[in-house]
């Protein structure tokens, strides 16, 4: 809102607020570019009329009244920059409380990290070995930890990182947008055979170890950079919607590539998820509605 201007302080020919004010004989006050214009064409003074005769001689600058005009122009020029300032405060408590809504009802930590995660592995060199072995480095921190040692869930929240990491260097993400599918985790077993302690380093070694019709089935060692102790081990079925492993892996390959076999104790796994859901199915009775 515009801030009001004392009328006193307005020319009475420009109604303008006074820039350079002058004064008459007859102790009106105008503004000097507006009565010098005036008194080039008449030569009396306009709010008196045409029988108080006026003269470029009889006008002076009016200090008075320029002091006013000071005055009020650094009360308007304050007002203005509170107006500035509450409107610039009021937009950073909008950003706040928008920033704060999206911590409370995200888990942003997660996301920044995992945009970081697949932003390095894009300038990594690529691993063309669709099974090879990639590793990823950590450490223990404080946020990791409860019981003074790293907490289980924060097991497979590394193992998330890393699979990032692994899709993006072997280009299974590519494939992935190539063929418009996607891939979501299935199920997961994870042993742990020994605490990874606060400060302590170690490396995640990831790496696809077989595959079906329908998941990508990969095996992730968390092993100490203290003594090389395998401290947990996880096995991932990566299932893939819309498409399948053998189509990613033509379009990688561009031939057909024959599955490695399954080992032993990932074939237990997988006789036991698929006994599981058989029975899971029998019990919601899916089995029945499908025949």
């Amino acid at each position: 809102m515009p801030q009001f201007i004392p009328q006193h302080l307005i020319c009475p020919l420009t109604k303008k607020m006074f820039v350079d004010p002058v004064k008459t004989v007859y102790g009106t006050v105008y503004e000097r570019k507006a009565i010098e214009e005036h008194l080039k064409q008449h030569q009396y003074d306009p709010t008196a009329g045409p029988g108080h005769e006026l003269e470029m001689s009889d006008i002076k600058a009016d200090q008075d009244m320029k002091k006013m005009i000071e005055f009020c122009r650094r009360g308007r020029s304050e007002w203005i920059q509170k107006e500035d300032d509450s409107r610039e405060m009021w937009w950073v408590l909008w950003v706040l409380a928008a920033l704060l809504a999206l911590v409370c009802t995200l888990d942003v930590g997660y996301f920044l990290r995992a945009a970081a995660v697949i932003l390095r592995a894009w300038f990594q060199p690529p691993i063309r070995d669709i099974t090879a072995e990639q590793i990823r480095t950590g450490r223990v921190t404080p946020r990791d930890i409860d019981m003074c040692h790293m907490n289980n869930a924060r097991y497979l929240r590394e193992c998330d990182f890393a699979r990032f990491s692994l899709y993006m260097r072997n280009g299974v993400f590519k494939a992935l947008r190539a063929l418009k599918a996607s891939m979501v985790v299935g199920a997961t077993t994870i042993r742990y055979r020994r605490a990874l302690c606060i400060g302590e380093g170690f490396e995640l070694r990831s790496r696809i170890v077989t595959w079906d019709d329908k998941a990508f089935f990969l095996e992730q060692r968390f092993v100490s950079t203290k003594d090389g102790l395998v401290c947990a081990v996880m096995y991932c079925k990566q299932s893939v919607v819309r498409s399948s492993p053998d189509k990613i892996m033509q379009h990688l390959c561009k031939r057909k590539v024959e599955c490695p076999e399954f080992p032993e104790d990932l074939q237990h796994w997988v006789n036991f998820i698929s006994a599981s859901s058989q029975a899971l199915r029998a019990e919601s009775g899916l089995d029945e509605k499908n025949k």
